[in-house]
């Protein structure tokens, strides 16, 4: 017998959400009731979660789930408003986290959070669970501040863990990111018939997780039995490899056929290169979920481009 689950996903028009979504609906028994607050006519409830906790506590009143997954939140973005950042990264899971512990009913909370709450971590270095917070941006700061509310949940006894994610890779990566902006530059290129590839400095090296993985252990957290034991507070999510990112691109325009030229001599795409290394160690989450990332770096890349195929032609 299959057992009812019911599911409140928050941020279900993200990047990330939109995944989860999906892979959550592949589940037998699982409800999904889909939040986002930018008027996606998809989702089944409009809310917006900084706008205090008295209306965070009347949509869980009202669906009731078993289980919360939070994939809201403010990307890192350039010229965003700190204010702003911290009112979608902590105030948000503040009210959120109210809610759950005063709502008198055992749900659990999945969150989800971020590598860069790591901050810079000497090149070489895997950071584990137990590596010093140390971030160096503002939204670091935010989603490190986040992932303590959850932990202090977790203390006082809601079943709650904080997801930790790398860099997320894969089908529709939005333009706010590398890959997603130079596959718009590969199409803009294609439909002109002439054009380079701007990036700015590719120097850096990251951690790059498929978003599918993601939602692949986001699922199994959300969904695991009750029966057995509480998770961690947190767990790193991403695929283990530092991969540089001159790599990631060099492959990306392989996959996509082109020959033009590449400049990275400034301007481009924006991106935090306070942090040039980042690598988790996700040996946490495969002892505690039985989760590994399945997908390869390049397989992740052709998903992107062929799924930007199919965009640009709807």
């Amino acid at each position: 017998m299959t057992t009812q689950t019911r599911l409140l996903l928050l941020g279900a028009d993200g990047f990330v959400g939109h995944h989860v979504r999906a892979r959550l609906a592949s589940e037998p028994g699982v409800t999904v009731i889909t939040v986002a607050r930018r008027g996606d006519v998809h989702a089944d409830v409009q809310l917006d979660l900084t706008d205090g906790v008295v209306g965070v506590a009347h949509a869980v009143r009202e669906v009731s789930p078993d289980t919360v997954v939070n994939c809201a939140g403010a990307a890192s973005a350039p010229n965003t408003d700190p204010a702003a950042m911290a009112a979608n990264n902590l105030v948000a899971v503040g009210n959120l986290v109210d809610a759950l512990l005063t709502s008198g009913q055992p749900m659990r909370l999945v969150h989800v959070g971020s590598a860069a709450e790591y901050g810079r971590v000497p090149a070489g270095i895997a950071a584990s669970e137990d590596t010093p917070e140390r971030p160096v941006s503002t939204y670091g700061l935010s989603k490190l501040a986040a992932t303590w509310l959850v932990r202090t949940a977790a203390a006082a006894g809601l079943d709650a863990v904080a997801l930790r994610v790398t860099t997320p890779i894969g089908p529709e990566a939005p333009t706010t990111t590398i890959p997603g902006r130079v596959v718009a530059q590969l199409r803009q290129v294609e439909a002109e018939g002439a054009g380079v590839i701007a990036t700015g400095p590719l120097d850096d090296v990251r951690d790059y997780v498929d978003v599918r993985d993601v939602a692949d252990a986001v699922a199994m957290a959300a969904l695991r039995p009750r029966g057995h034991g509480a998770l961690p507070s947190v767990l790193n999510v991403g695929s283990g490899v530092a991969t540089p990112v001159r790599e990631m691109v060099n492959t990306l325009l392989t996959l996509a056929g082109y020959t033009g030229g590449l400049r990275t001599d400034g301007g481009g795409i924006h991106r935090d290169t306070a942090v040039p290394w980042q690598q988790c160690d996700v040996s946490a989450a495969r002892s505690a979920l039985g989760w590994a990332p399945t997908r390869s770096l390049e397989t992740s890349l052709r998903d992107l481009w062929e799924s930007s195929d199919a965009l640009a032609v709807c």
